[in-house]
């Protein structure tokens, strides 16, 4: 069990004689809450030790065994969250524009995560109670009858939402000079968002005449070059990896406009996303003994073709075991989600008994803009189906 409380504070400004908005706003309500939200964020029987099933044959019998699954954590508790929330809902116009804005500034501590630990114990994670987040961002919305006519009106409705999330604290290891210790094995790193992207960086394709330096790093015109950040010669996960980027935006948006005349209704509904950096899975091809499998049209290096496109497209990949960085790539993107023009017969059709009669096509994912190499900017798993575009012709009828 567990005690959340919290207090919320409302004030309808533009109900106070002293606001002389001169008819201006219907409303403008200014809000604030403040409260502690708990969250049990895992499954049934996970504070328990647990094992799973793991038979072996002996000669020519079957015998049972098991091995741990899970190691038992019996003081788990609640994922608490603190959030501050300012908003103001509007409406002037005489309710021809209304919405809201909202700041919101949540720290969430005790959080219920994975930590990895060392694979000794024959498990290579387990649950607890650790490290705080901060959550701080900006949502906005609206609503506006931008045209209203007897036979021809268009309304708009729109909403868009920033967020920046960062990690305050960990495990409360500190080093010597008093800094909290990152965890570079799950990638989280105090002051930085919580999914981020952190490797080795790519700087292009070595080429010829290169060949002395190339050698240091174990590579040959062709390979990936990787930037050696301190410069001493050596590509090492220690001081050559950097952040990279982050896989969650930090930026979504959304609007729908919707026109109607007379019995005709438009509408057309497009979204975005921007600050997901990503590596492109369909470029993981892996090349053996000179034979291509699964490999994707690239650019890739030649002698007489000596670009910084894509490595070289032989056995070993221009490497002889250095460190090959991978290409990320931005993922915004802009996409006409759904498109759809009806038209009501209702008002014809009323004298024969019809309570309605709309015919409509609609058309989804019609338009993407973007740069992202990849199948899909909206998906994660680039070797699924992507978003297909979709046509459909539909009647709705009801007597």
């Amino acid at each position: 069990w567990g005690t959340f409380s919290s207090v919320a504070l409302g004030w309808n400004i533009a109900n106070e004689d002293f606001f002389n908005s001169l008819d201006l706003f219907s409303v403008l309500k200014l809000r604030a809450s403040y409260g502690l939200n708990g969250n049990q964020a895992i499954g049934p029987y996970s504070t328990i030790a647990r094992m799973e099933e793991n038979n072996f044959v002996d000669y020519s019998r079957t015998r049972p065994g098991y091995v741990p699954s899970t190691l038992g954590m019996d003081n788990l508790g609640w994922e608490s969250s603190k959030t501050l929330n300012i908003g103001l809902d509007y409406g002037l116009l005489a309710g021809r524009i209304s919405g809201d804005l909202n700041y919101y500034n949540t720290n969430t501590y005790d959080l219920l995560l994975d930590r990895t630990i060392s694979s000794v114990h024959g498990i290579t994670e387990i649950t607890q109670n650790i490290g705080e987040t901060k959550n701080v961002g900006f949502e906005a919305s609206i609503v506006s009858r931008n045209i209203v006519k007897n036979d021809f009106s268009w309304t708009t409705f729109a909403n868009f939402s920033i967020n920046k999330n960062e990690i305050v604290s960990l495990y409360g290891e500190l080093d010597e000079e008093g800094n909290e210790i990152d965890d570079i094995t799950s990638g989280w790193f105090i002051g930085e968002p919580i999914r981020v992207n952190y490797s080795y960086v790519w700087d292009g394709i070595w080429q010829l005449g290169e060949e002395t330096e190339a050698a240091v790093y174990n590579k040959y015109p062709g390979g990936s070059k990787a930037v050696d950040q301190n410069e001493d010669g050596i590509i090492d996960p220690n001081d050559d990896r950097v952040i990279q980027g982050q896989r969650d935006p930090k930026i979504i948006w959304g609007m729908n406009n919707a026109f109607k005349y007379k019995d005709f209704t438009f509408s057309f509904f497009m979204h975005g996303i921007s600050g997901i950096t990503s590596t492109n899975a369909l470029e993981s091809d892996n090349v053996f003994a000179e034979v291509k499998r699964n490999t994707t049209f690239k650019n890739w290096w030649r002698a007489d073709n000596p670009t910084n496109d894509w490595i070289i497209n032989d056995q070993y990949g221009g490497s002889s075991g250095g460190q090959n960085p991978p290409k990320y790539y931005k993922k915004d993107f802009v996409r006409i989600k759904d498109i759809t023009l009806s038209y009501d017969f209702s008002s014809l059709l009323k004298s024969i008994g019809f309570k309605r009669l709309q015919v409509y096509a609609t058309g989804r994912n019609l338009i993407t803009i973007t740069k992202w190499p990849g199948l899909d900017p909206e998906l994660d798993a680039q070797r699924a189906l992507p978003l297909q575009k979709e046509y459909v012709f539909g009647i709705k009828l009801s007597f």
